[in-house]
C-alpha cells in the first residue's frame, strides 16, 4: 500500500475533508489501534410532546441523516454541557 504524503494537519478540518473526499482510503497505509468504544446506559424515558414540534424534530433529524430520538437525545445533551449540569463524554 502506498503512503499519500500529502495528507492535511487535522488542525485544518477544511483541507483534510477535502481530502478524505477525493482519495480512495484503501490505498492508505493504516495504523492499527486499540479503540474500545463503550455504549451508554440508556435508561427509557416517555414524554409527550406536541405534535408540531415532533415533526419540526423529524424534519430537522432527517436533515442531519439522524433518527428523531438520537437527534432528540444530541440536543439535550448539548442543552446539559451548555448548562453546566455536567460535563458530556
Amino acid at each position: 500500500m502506498r503512503r499519500d504524503t500529502n495528507l492535511p494537519g487535522i488542525d485544518d478540518i477544511d483541507k483534510l475533508a477535502d481530502f478524505f473526499d477525493r482519495t480512495d482510503t484503501q490505498e492508505q497505509d493504516w495504523e492499527d489501534a486499540d479503540v474500545e468504544f463503550k455504549k451508554p446506559e440508556l435508561v427509557h424515558v416517555s414524554v409527550r410532546l406536541p405534535k408540531e414540534d415532533v415533526a419540526a424534530i423529524k424534519k430537522a433529524a432527517r436533515k442531519k441523516g439522524l433518527g428523531y430520538t438520537t437527534y432528540i437525545r444530541m440536543a439535550l445533551r448539548e442543552a446539559i454541557k451548555r448548562e453546566g449540569f455536567k460535563k458530556a463524554p
